[in-house]
């Protein structure tokens, strides 16, 4: 039987979604080269000062169980020169197969993943950071990616494990026409508004986000929108159009700033509560909906849909997105299900990472 050649795993981060990640690539190994041909293995594990070279440790810094002196200590920032001892010891990018993956939530890792992209090196990122937020940073990943002939994918960035990005590429690429796309995109925002709408109160219904993993630590950055924004950003320019953050009219769900989540709780939970519930209508349901059409106009807010609907069917923390085409005419393409949490937002991660290594065989 032929030996599968093997691609070298460089990871940035290792936090929620990156320690389950390592855990999936190790103990599906043996699956995934049997099922595809590719044989993963990790050369490293990455922080912003830090570097966990090989696999063994990869697997333990995962675990927490990897004491932080077994690192290797580089200079702060995730530069290029934080290839330099995976290079060192792996080798070259022109005689090794290497795919970099970023896990992180930081514009600091934009310019690596440039640079990895114009040496060859597939990139595949989760990281919504620079691609929504980086002005031109994800037109000059696209180029990259085109004049190197080398993979970039980025399906985890919108859907989570949800197949999005590739519908929508699929569907531009066979040649239909995208009219517009209409998406619940932010899992958090799905779960804490689907538990209002249920009729739980809104103090409980973001604990059971929390609890269930789909929050932030801090929920203020979800109710704030900034996670559907950046999604709704990344589908108008996957689309083709020159989105950036500020074109977006997005209605706020907050009335105003709070320094933390502890500020929020008292008046500014209540006054969310009533701004809820003033939005809701009887036989509706009422969810933080973002639209990206082909004219260029771009919007995120409180939108209510019959309960009979499509989306009156929604479980909280379920993510819709509706495609609009000329092909598929009045029935929208759908894709839906729940997306988010560490360990599925993982496993496409770890899907993307199977099909930039496939590009390489």
């Amino acid at each position: 039987m032929k030996t599968a050649p093997t691609t070298h795993v460089i990871q940035l981060g290792y936090g929620k979604v990156g320690g389950p990640l390592v855990h999936l690539a190790v103990e599906n190994r043996a699956r995934i080269e049997h099922e595809t041909g590719v044989h993963l293995q990790y050369a490293a594990v990455v922080r912003s000062s830090s570097v966990a070279l090989g696999d063994d440790l990869a697997l333990r810094a995962a675990d927490r169980g990897a004491s932080f002196d077994e690192w290797t200590q580089r200079a702060p920032g995730m530069t290029l020169d934080v290839l330099d001892p995976i290079f060192d010891r792996f080798g070259l990018p022109d005689a090794t197969r290497y795919v970099l993956v970023d896990v992180t939530a930081t514009a600091e890792t934009g310019p690596l993943l440039l640079e990895a992209l114009g040496m060859g090196i597939p990139v595949v990122t989760a990281n919504k950071i620079p691609l929504a937020e980086t002005p031109g940073w994800f037109e000059q990943a696209r180029a990259a990616s085109q004049h190197a002939s080398t993979p970039f994918r980025y399906e985890c960035t919108v859907g989570g494990s949800l197949p999005v990005i590739s519908t929508l590429v699929d569907l531009m690429t066979t040649g239909d026409t995208i009219h517009r796309i209409v998406a619940l995109p932010s899992s958090s925002l799905s779960c804490i508004l689907g538990g209002f709408n249920r009729g739980f109160p809104l103090d409980a219904a973001i604990a059971d986000a929390m609890r269930r993993g789909f929050a932030e630590p801090n929920p203020l950055t979800d109710l704030a929108g900034r996670d559907a924004l950046r999604k709704i950003v990344i589908l108008a320019k996957t689309m083709g159009l020159p989105t950036s953050i500020g074109d977006v009219d997005q209605e706020p769900l907050l009335d105003q700033d709070y320094p933390n989540f502890e500020a929020f709780q008292g008046d500014g939970m209540t006054r969310l509560a009533a701004h809820l519930t003033a939005a809701r209508q009887p036989g509706m349901v009422t969810y933080y909906v973002g639209s990206t059409s082909a004219d260029g106009t771009v919007t995120l807010g409180l939108r209510s849909f019959p309960q009979a609907s499509v989306w009156g069917t929604l479980e909280p923390s379920e993510n819709i997105f509706l495609f609009s085409t000329s092909r598929f005419g009045d029935l929208p393409v759908v894709v839906r299900g729940i997306g988010g949490g560490p360990i599925l937002t993982a496993s496409g991660v770890l899907a993307d990472i199977i099909k930039a290594a496939q590009r390489q065989i």
